[in-house]
């Protein structure tokens, strides 16, 4: 069984690594994966590609694939990949993203070669018209989410037997909490008895930060040992964090560890005692959920998108309402009973390893290409 996954874009963002790690994934357990993505323009780093070889895929450069339809670069695309397929007798092509899904249904199915498409979009597709356009030449459509399934078979007319909800997967031993990793609380300096309320999003109007921090200046008020943690970056850094932490007096609660990644990332979300997530972002499988919980964090969402579907409320963590309110009486609840924090941590770990590791993901797929070839 050989397959060709098409990514159609160079930057490290939203699914880029979700679809890289399911081809190593795939390796691993012995299905024979090819991963092509945009080389980007020569003037920038290009981390897909990087991540891919320092992982052991050598990515396929043959391919434009912008991110977005380009007519000259799509026309050459399809010139390229038509090649490719007939030279290299693959017997699935899957795809990740609406130009790369658009490249492959036009050259596949002449060739008789099945599409498979991995969709990254938690509450289902939205582009009705290219949507509708694409899933018409699509084998098989893998959702994140039972949400999304619903959605698509409705909104498309999908058949359901040619869908399946594979949950999004994530490095179980890499966000592994008994690991030696760079201490989050010391580089930040956070006192180590502190109750660490961790969230990871980009700091966006959208992303509903004035809800934290109203939540957070009522519970600071009460319990002094309590601390926010806020990993990322953003546009609006100034407009949603650095100004209305400054307003609200609490900029001694609040620490900003600005973009990290690699191991400093896993230890940032080590040193949360619990992880706050609000709305769904770029990635709308909320993939920084699963690696808090992989982490052995409590995850404290909204019930929005597919979130409810990650959290099991009351066993690896709390689904509230959106509100300030709600955020504040479960943050109060949980920073006064630090002991049913770890044990809704501890949960989610299991939960993790369970449900959400690449290998677990991998042979989900390979259940479906085997299927589609059937």
């Amino acid at each position: 069984m050989r397959v060709l996954h098409l990514f159609s874009n160079s930057k490290w963002t939203g699914p880029a690594e979700p679809a890289l790690n399911l081809c190593v994934a795939l390796r691993a357990i012995g299905v024979e994966v090819e991963f092509a993505c945009s080389p980007g323009p020569e003037s920038r780093r290009n981390k897909i590609i990087e991540t891919a070889r320092d992982r052991g895929v050598e990515p396929i450069l043959k391919f434009r694939l912008p991110k977005h339809r380009r007519l000259w670069s799509n026309f050459l695309d399809r010139l390229a990949l038509r090649k490719y397929l007939r030279n290299r007798s693959f017997d699935l092509v899957h795809c990740h993203l609406d130009n790369d899904h658009l490249l492959a249904t036009r050259v596949c199915s002449p060739l008789g070669i099945p599409v498979i498409r991995s969709s990254h979009e938690g509450a289902g597709f939205l582009r009705e018209g290219l949507h509708r356009k694409l899933l018409r030449n699509t084998r098989f459509l893998i959702e994140p989410s039972a949400r999304a399934l619903d959605h698509d078979a409705h909104a498309y007319g999908f058949a359901e037997k040619d869908m399946a909800v594979v949950p999004g997967a994530v490095d179980t031993d890499r966000f592994d909490p008994t690991r030696e990793v760079p201490d989050g609380r010391r580089r930040l300096g956070i006192p180590r008895d502190a109750f660490v309320v961790g969230i990871v999003a980009r700091m966006q109007t959208h992303r509903d930060y004035e809800v934290l921090w109203a939540a957070l200046e009522r519970l600071v008020a009460t319990d002094k040992s309590v601390h926010a943690l806020v990993v990322g970056r953003g546009t609006k850094q100034d407009e949603v964090a650095y100004g209305p932490v400054r307003r609200r007096g609490l900029e001694s609660h609040v620490h900003f560890s600005g973009f990290v990644e690699g191991d400093d990332y896993v230890g940032m979300l080590k040193s949360f005692d619990l992880k706050v997530f609000l709305v769904p972002g770029s990635d709308g499988t909320c993939r920084a959920v699963r690696e808090a919980m992989a982490m052995g964090k409590a995850a404290v969402v909204a019930d929005r998108g597919m979130l409810p579907e990650i959290v099991d409320h009351g066993t690896t963590g709390v689904v509230f309402d959106g509100s300030e309110e709600a955020l504040f009486d479960t943050l109060a609840d949980l920073a006064a009973d630090r002991a049913k924090t770890r044990a809704l941590g501890t949960a989610a770990r299991q939960e993790a390893r369970a449900a959400y590791s690449l290998d677990a993901q991998a042979r989900a797929v390979s259940r479906i290409y085997e299927a589609v070839l059937e």
